[in-house]
């Protein structure tokens, strides 16, 4: 079959390599030999027609949309423009957006099929389904249309060996997000614009109230051989020189990240390498930020998300506190660019306890901080246990209230997250500290330049 993978241009400026699409495409070539193209209206700021114009030229059977959340009205009216353009496809919807809403998103009659969850295997099986060599309702990981309602087909086992996976490189173009002056990863400031990311793991145990859980709460990884192997490729086929490690618990292993890192050092790969969504800041020991430095580490994020111990029970993180911030010391204490997440408006959260999250923040030795307003996502726990229908909620951001569950009203929400940026930024000695870790080299000086002022003006003028 010809299938049609597309990440829509949405207001998301970060722009790293579409890798779950990657990796359903390269799942589809080698099981059922299909002929698969990944647009990534994204990377190339195509604007929505553009894509329809393209999906017209290619007349694909099937066409498979990855989005996020926040890119809700984009996935819309793309499935309505590729409706008209291409009428014979049958249209799938699948990501973090499609996971939250499920049914929801079969309101619109332009979407044929959502996809849950883990796709490689439910995509494949699908389009065996399509060919008639599979019945359709007997593909888990589906939401269907069955008699004018909406069914479930029920959860899909997680993939167990991940090295029998791997993406689809040559489809994406991996140089076309060589960009001196975009945004081509979640850095705002990058040693190198040949930057791609990598995934190590899927699957996170700890069950946070407000993530999606894309892929499921087992923790699953690659063998250390076969991230190597894969990252030496990306160096010696595509020159790349800087890489994110986007996993969502890349150290829960201990061993395995360690092997990862000596394996890095070993190798001589001589990469810069960040870790932009959050190590498990409980679970970092002086060898492994030792081993982190030698292998080319430069930036760890830590998602320490609240200051508040009760709110850590609430939130289901229960990280040890404590241990965070030795780790973060260590970090800083090893010349790698620590950085902190931090979110505002938990359910019952009270202002006290969010003075607590600023005063973690402004009393570590964190370089740099964020502080964000909590979204509820249809499908996460924070949002069904919230008693409200938020399925036709926009999220426009993490840095606007769109739905306050907190005890405080909007405006003192607003008020201290503004003064949790105060806190942290309008500090001499830590701006001092940010211009000692910044990467040298004259683009990322100017970002970084430019970055500072852009946190300075949010931090006195919103």
């Amino acid at each position: 079959m010809k299938v049609l993978l597309i990440r829509p241009n949405s207001i998301i400026i970060a722009t790293p390599v579409p890798l779950g699409l990657a990796y359903i495409a390269q799942y589809l070539r080698e099981r059922r030999g299909d002929e698969v193209t990944i647009l990534d209206a994204r990377n190339r700021r195509l604007e929505l027609e553009a894509v329809a114009r393209r999906a017209a030229e290619l007349k694909p059977d099937v066409i498979g949309i990855g989005a996020l959340s926040f890119e809700q009205r984009e996935v819309h009216h793309l499935a309505k423009l590729l409706r008209q353009a291409a009428p014979q496809a049958k249209i799938l919807l699948g990501g973090p957006y499609a996971s939250a809403n499920r049914e929801a998103v079969l309101s619109d009659p332009n979407i044929d099929v959502v996809v849950v969850g883990e796709g490689e295997e439910t995509t494949r099986e699908l389009l065996d389904a399509f060919e008639g060599k599979a019945e359709l309702p007997g593909v888990r990981g589906l939401i269907l249309r069955e008699d004018g309602a909406t069914r479930f087909t029920g959860n899909r086992p997680a993939l167990e060996d991940l090295d029998r996976l791997s993406p689809a490189w040559d489809l994406v173009d991996p140089k076309s997000y060589f960009k001196r002056w975009g945004r081509n990863s979640e850095n705002i400031v990058k040693t190198s614009h040949k930057t791609l990311a990598v995934f190590t793991s899927r699957g996170c145990p700890y069950g946070c109230i407000f993530c999606h859980n894309l892929f499921g709460r087992k923790f699953r990884t690659r063998s250390a051989e076969n991230v190597l192997e894969e990252i030496t490729m990306l160096k010696e086929r595509y020159g790349v020189k800087e890489l994110e490690i986007v996993d969502d618990a890349f150290n829960l292993d201990l061993k395995r990240a360690k092997a990862i890192a000596r394996g890095l050092i070993e190798r001589k790969l001589k990469l810069k390498i960040a870790l932009p969504n959050g190590l498990r800041g409980d679970r970092v020991d002086g060898e492994l930020l030792d081993l982190f430095q030698a292998a080319g580490f430069y930036r760890i994020a830590f998602a320490v998300e609240s200051g508040s111990p009760r709110i850590q029970e609430i939130i289901h993180k229960r990280i040890d506190l404590e241990k965070v911030n030795r780790a973060i010391t260590e970090t800083a204490k090893r010349g790698m660019v620590a950085t902190g997440y931090f979110i505002l408006g938990f359910p019952t959260e009270t202002e006290a306890e969010m003075k607590l999250t600023a005063d973690f923040a402004a009393h570590s030795d964190l370089h740099v901080a964020s502080f964000f307003y909590l979204n509820p996502f249809p499908g996460t726990e924070v949002a069904r246990s919230s008693g409200r229908d938020l399925t036709d909620t926009t999220f426009l951001d993490y840095f606007s209230i769109s739905v306050n569950l907190s005890a405080v009203p909007d405006a003192t929400l607003h008020r201290m997250c503004k003064q949790a940026y105060r806190r942290f930024y309008l500090d001499p000695r830590r701006i001092a500290r940010i211009l000692q870790v910044v990467p040298k080299n004259f683009r990322t000086a100017i970002n970084a330049f430019l970055t500072l002022r852009l946190l300075f003006q949010d931090a006195v003028n919103q």
